[in-house]
């Protein structure tokens, strides 16, 4: 890591995974590895601390030897939820975020999206292929003016992610129409290999 702003990275496995029989997403098999090992080890390189979000199975994700933080409130918030979570630990710096049930990112991938943040100064980064935003692979200022938008955002009972992009200054990079990547694993056919390749886009 060469930025002089501390770098934190975050993998969001705070989900009910509805669309899953409820099981916990990031520690289900794909490809002989727990779904949440290939963001673990696509994020890690590029980051001075990785923790993870949860909201269950504490015991069991404290085995990747890094923080775990859960969820401010208790009724599964989605994404922005473990954001916050995120924002308050790490306090300042930026922060890096990447889903758990992406198995097919990289480093490099998530590398260039961080790089694009620090060159185009923006408040919030998001990734994009063709038109299809990915809102939960995003790179963020970790200011308290952004935490009280999102704390303010939240208490007010608002959940979607994109919506509150549009509040701030967010920049979006487009990895043109190859979404490979960004695929996430959702439900238990594509995690038994029936994984229909979901089309992206950019905004």
């Amino acid at each position: 890591m060469t930025s002089q702003t501390k770098v934190t990275g975050v993998i969001l496995a705070g989900g009910q995974a509805r669309r899953m029989n409820f099981k916990d997403k990031g520690l289900q098999i794909f490809n002989g590895q727990t779904l949440i090992s290939y963001s673990f080890n696509a994020i890690r390189p590029i980051v001075d601390e990785l923790i993870i979000n949860t909201n269950q199975n504490v015991n069991v994700y404290q085995k990747f030897g890094v923080p775990i933080i859960s969820d401010l409130t208790q009724n599964f918030s989605g994404a922005l939820a473990g954001i916050l979570a995120a924002m308050h630990y790490s306090k300042e710096g930026i922060l890096i975020v990447a889903p758990c049930d992406a198995p097919f990112i990289s480093t490099t991938q998530l590398q260039y999206l961080f790089s694009e943040h620090e060159k185009n100064g923006a408040e919030i980064t998001v990734a994009c292929t063709g038109n299809q935003i990915h809102a939960v692979f995003v790179v963020l200022n970790v200011e308290p003016n952004l935490r009280a938008s999102l704390e303010s955002y939240l208490a007010n009972g608002n959940h979607k992610v994109r919506l509150w992009f549009t509040q701030h200054h967010t920049h979006f990079v487009n990895f043109g129409e190859n979404t490979s990547g960004f695929e996430n694993i959702n439900t238990l056919a594509e995690l038994n290999g029936d994984h229909a390749m979901p089309k992206c886009t950019n905004q």
